[in-house]
């Protein structure tokens, strides 16, 4: 019986813990997404944004016309970084939209 206390005691110390506004920030799910005329775009399995123009396919040197798009689209921040890529007609930005703090 005095286990059960003690352990109890304990798990609702952890409980109070995880339940603190803001939480955890993978909890929170993928931004909403912005829609750009011109420009789908989606997240794939994985969690990365991949942008996609509906004229044309990208190209690999579209890149900067890409982070445009992407920050349209995430609302003024794409997380950009040095392994943003070209894959199949459409930019991948594996770090997806930024949060805000």
């Amino acid at each position: 019986m005095m286990r059960a206390v003690i352990i109890s005691g304990c798990a609702l110390s952890l409980a109070g813990c995880m339940g603190v506004p803001g939480g955890n920030e993978a909890s929170k799910g993928p931004n909403r997404l912005t829609a750009v005329e011109g420009y789908t775009a989606g997240y794939d399995a994985a969690g990365a944004l991949v942008v996609m123009r509906q004229a044309t396919p990208f190209a690999n040197y579209d890149g900067a016309e890409a982070k445009r798009a992407a920050n349209a689209i995430c609302g003024g921040a794409v997380a950009s970084s040095i392994n943003d890529t070209y894959r199949d007609g459409a930019w991948v930005f594996p770090n997806g939209c930024a949060r805000a703090a």
